[in-house]
């Protein structure tokens, strides 16, 4: 793990119970990119806890969306521009999720909303292997809301692991502004973020002529594991030991103050994000509205904390109580909603 590259941001308001960090260093900190770490305990209990699903996930997303308005409005060029400028590019369907936009509406009034749905031809859960073979595709787009010779502000919240969503769905978005002689002049991006993910999307921003990228990573800027899906904060690369028994630890760029609010809560070696979209309750997939899966969540998440203890050396014994803990909380969510024959309308 990295904890010297990181050091603590002072800003013109504080925010009760968040803490901002910044990478200092190139290529995350630079006249093009700008990486900021959020630190709530809402984010931290999203990232540790994935028995957080459903209405109580979509009440910490929102009130760290809330806490980190003023920081945004600070350390961007929001604040400064005519909300007609700002468009809130969604990313379906996890995106979201996220309520930045809910948070920033609260704020500014009504902004301008783009949505676009990238997928992969064939989607394995937690298998993004060869993914530079497998072809995305945009199934669903509506830009009809981007200002027409505009320079606009886009405001991108999603889980970035790879980068390669965001690039389709960037420059899906490019080719319409270049249509209606509009540009992207910053671009914010706010969520789960990985070390690669980050460059990927930096190296695409920049081919589009775009000035300025601000990313907000909740908790730390992750490691990506070896199935290009599981964004860990530190641990055992678990995705490489079931493919090739082969022993690996991954470490994340992150405070040390996170860190240490993290290890009590942390199961070493699990995807922080989880599958973000289906521990969402409803979710839009540009046609209608869907349910996520929950209940697959929650059971993929069980049988990954199961494989990770199966590791040999994955474990020290105080950790090994946490994961315990932790498969307690998934199977009594998991008895909760089966009670409830898969409903989720009290969630």
């Amino acid at each position: 793990m990295d904890t010297e590259s990181v050091e603590r941001v002072s800003l013109s308001q504080s925010v009760n119970d968040l803490i901002l960090y910044r990478i200092k260093e190139a290529p995350y900190f630079d006249d093009l990119l700008e990486t900021y770490i959020v630190d709530t305990p809402e984010a931290r209990e999203i990232a540790a806890y994935q028995h957080i699903v459903g209405s109580q996930l979509e009440s910490k997303c929102l009130n760290c969306a809330r806490k980190m308005i003023k920081p945004i409005l600070e350390l961007t060029s929001i604040s400064k521009a005519n909300a007609s400028r700002i468009v809130h590019l969604h990313v379906l369907r996890a995106a979201p999720g996220y309520h930045l936009h809910s948070a920033l509406e609260e704020s500014l009034g009504e902004i301008r909303h783009a949505f676009v749905r990238p997928r992969y031809v064939k989607v394995s859960y937690r298998d993004h292997l060869g993914a530079e073979s497998m072809i995305l595709r945009v199934d669903y787009k509506d830009f009809s809301s981007v200002p027409v010779r505009e320079e606009i502000i886009v405001v991108k919240p999603d889980t970035e692991a790879t980068g390669r969503t965001a690039e389709v769905s960037l420059k899906s978005f490019f080719e319409k502004c270049e249509e209606i002689d509009s540009r992207i002049k910053e671009l914010i991006l706010y969520g789960f973020i990985s070390a690669k993910g980050l460059l990927k999307i930096k190296e695409t921003a920049s081919s589009l002529g775009v000035e300025k990228i601000i990313a907000f990573a909740f908790v730390d800027l992750t490691a990506l594991a070896y199935n290009n899906y599981d964004m860990v904060l530190y641990g055992i690369d678990e995705s490489l030991w079931k493919e090739k028994k082969q022993l690996s630890r991954l470490g994340s760029i992150v405070a040390k103050e996170t860190l240490r609010s993290m290890v009590s809560m942390y199961v070493p070696g699990l995807d922080q994000p989880g599958d973000f979209s289906e521990r969402q309750k409803r979710l839009w997939n540009g046609e209608k509205w869907t349910y996520g899966d929950i209940l697959g969540h929650l059971r993929k998440t069980a049988d990954i904390i199961k494989s990770i203890k199966a590791i040999p050396g994955a474990l020290e014994p105080w950790q090994e109580k946490i994961a315990n803990k932790q498969l307690e909380m998934l199977y009594m969510k998991i008895r909760e909603l089966s009670s409830k024959g898969g409903s989720y309308d009290t969630i």
